[in-house]
């Protein structure tokens, strides 16, 4: 290859992008308004409608975005919250953050939750339920509302990693999104937002996010300080009409991985039955996954494991062992390949000669 080839987009969407962000960051900021202005109350619109809900509210970070979820939703001490064994680690941590404990739940085939293992992990302390949009793909959200209906337990859904995708942003009470630099929507920085129908859960979210501030301006409740910046906002909203383009390229990249593997010993996580993916990461299992992505590095192509051990084995849980033998058989397997709108037709080509040969 004539240049390495890049494992994230971030570098070429500002290559072709950049000068267009930067106008945008610099009109929001002309309006004297650096946190909260009219931008974001723009994207915040765009982003409900694009998600079905009636309300988006944006804050800080991905991370505080599903804190304060589970703020609203009233989960706190004594309380249990089931979380499946493979995430990012901010679907765990942001439970100890609310006072509560993890539950950790083995993962079904694609790497999501498995309902059936979720019941077995219930007890009367369980609050709530955060299903997780692994790697670009959504959750069943019928399978999902009918748990948590049944159960009586709070839907909360993580779509950080699935902006985009079918049902994404509107399954459950509350949905949370992230706009890291890595995501497919992504802040020139960090970002996030909270997604839901219900107006007290909304207010509750925008106290929260400014140490608890009401309409009044008196600060009444306990809050924090976790603010969309504007520049941020109007490049996020900028993003939003480039998505559906971006996403095909992505979803055209992972079907010509899949072609690559399909005579292979490695194979992709897939996507399940009636759902589809943005392939926020392209995700495949091998047998052994430091062979072939030292064979990968060898020929210029960069890799990632996402995520390389179940969450309970992480200190800040205990550490210890659960019993979850999906989620630790994945673990030992997953390698993510580059997937993102910016690869070259020439550079796919390159991973999928390396994958077949």
């Amino acid at each position: 290859m004539s240049e390495p080839l890049p494992f994230f987009a971030a570098q070429r969407t500002w290559a072709e992008h950049g000068q267009r962000y930067a106008a945008l960051m610099a009109e929001a900021l002309a309006t004297g308004q650096a946190l909260q202005g009219p931008a974001v109350a723009a994207f915040e619109a765009a982003l409900a409608e694009r998600c079905g809900r009636r309300h988006a509210v944006a804050v800080g970070s991905g991370t505080d975005a599903l804190f304060f979820a589970l703020v609203a939703a009233g989960v706190g001490p004594g309380d249990e919250v089931l979380v499946p064994a493979i995430s990012f680690i901010a679907t765990a941590s942001c439970v100890l953050r609310a006072g509560a404990m993890p539950v950790f739940v083995d993962v079904d085939p694609w790497l999501r939750l498995d309902l059936d293992a979720a019941r077995a992990a219930r007890t009367p302390a369980t609050k709530a339920l955060i299903a997780v949009d692994l790697y670009g793909q959504t959750v069943d959200p019928d399978a999902f509302t009918a748990f948590a209906t049944e159960h009586g337990t709070v839907l909360i859904e993580d779509a950080a990693q699935a902006l985009g995708a079918q049902s994404a942003g509107s399954i459950g009470r509350l949905s949370c999104c992230s706009f890291d630099p890595t995501k497919t929507i992504a802040a020139p920085g960090s970002g996030g937002a909270v997604l839901c129908d219900d107006d007290e859960a909304a207010t509750r979210l925008r106290r929260l996010r400014w140490h608890g501030r009401d309409e009044d301006g008196r600060f009444a409740t306990l809050g924090y300080n976790s603010q969309l910046p504007s520049a941020s906002a109007a490049v996020l909203h900028d993003k939003l009409a480039y998505d559906v383009t971006w996403t095909a390229r992505r979803r055209a990249i992972a079907a010509a991985y899949d072609e690559a593997l399909a005579h292979t010993e490695h194979r992709p996580v897939g996507v399940a039955p009636g759902r589809d993916h943005v392939f926020h990461k392209y995700v495949l299992r091998t047998p052994d996954r430091a062979a072939l992505a030292d064979t990968l590095a060898a020929a210029g192509i960069p890799t990632r494991i996402h995520y390389d051990r179940p969450l309970y084995r992480e200190p800040v849980f205990g550490g210890g062992a659960h019993d979850c033998p999906a989620a630790e058989a994945a673990c030992r397997e997953v390698l993510s390949l580059p997937i993102h709108a910016y690869l070259s037709d020439a550079e796919v080509e390159h991973v999928t000669a390396a994958l077949r040969k």
